[in-house]
């Protein structure tokens, strides 16, 4: 296989995740069929199988887009020094990698539990990948309040597309994660109250 042969066929899937992304959203996962797709695309039934098996395997393709940037991220914080803004740095650094596209995909998955469980058991799972991450940053002796709160600080984007209303502009749901998880941040760094104070 040539190059340009390479690049053709690595198109050609883009364009059908990109597609079939529009089609799931619009119509629903459930009832957009292989001919929807096919007639979408202008390809046959047999050029489709060809890049994937069914419908099951382009939405998993689509969560393993973000589990891949997740695994990047994780390198990342590996190379890191330690400090004490480092998760803010890396949370932002998730957030930034946000697509419009990626919102599309968390939707989805929202809306189509049975099949999601069916794929993530496959190790494409991004929440459950997110476990390794925590435990770089928070480190060997934080205390539960402070894992909780790391945890909550990677999870703003799926809390502000949840609490969005229909229609609403991707880029604001991108907004209110950032400052979500500015504060969850802030919060991550500020050492808990004596339990005397609390009271």
């Amino acid at each position: 296989m040539t190059g340009r042969d390479r690049r053709s066929g690595a198109d050609t899937r883009a364009r059908i995740q990109r597609v079939a992304r529009q089609l799931f959203t619009e119509k629903g996962y459930e009832a957009t069929s292989t001919r929807d797709l096919t007639e979408a695309l202008g390809l046959t039934r047999s050029s489709l199988y060809y890049h994937f098996r069914n419908k099951e395997e382009i939405l998993a393709s689509l969560v393993e887009e973000r589990r891949r940037d997740l695994d990047e991220l994780i390198a990342w914080v590996r190379e890191q020094p330690p400090g004490p803004d480092l998760a803010r740095r890396t949370a932002l650094r998730w957030l930034a990698g946000t697509t419009p596209e990626h919102l599309a995909t968390m939707r989805l998955a929202h809306a189509n539990q049975p099949v999601m469980r069916r794929i993530t058991g496959h190790g494409t799972d991004v929440v459950g990948g997110f476990d390794e991450l925590i435990d770089l940053l928070a480190g060997e002796h934080a205390d539960p309040q402070g894992r909780i709160l790391l945890r909550m600080t990677f999870d703003t984007v799926r809390a502000a597309l949840l609490a969005a209303p229909a229609g609403v502009d991707p880029a604001d749901v991108l907004a209110a994660a950032r400052r979500a998880s500015l504060a969850l941040g802030a919060a991550v760094a500020d050492p808990p109250p004596d339990a005397d104070q609390s009271r």
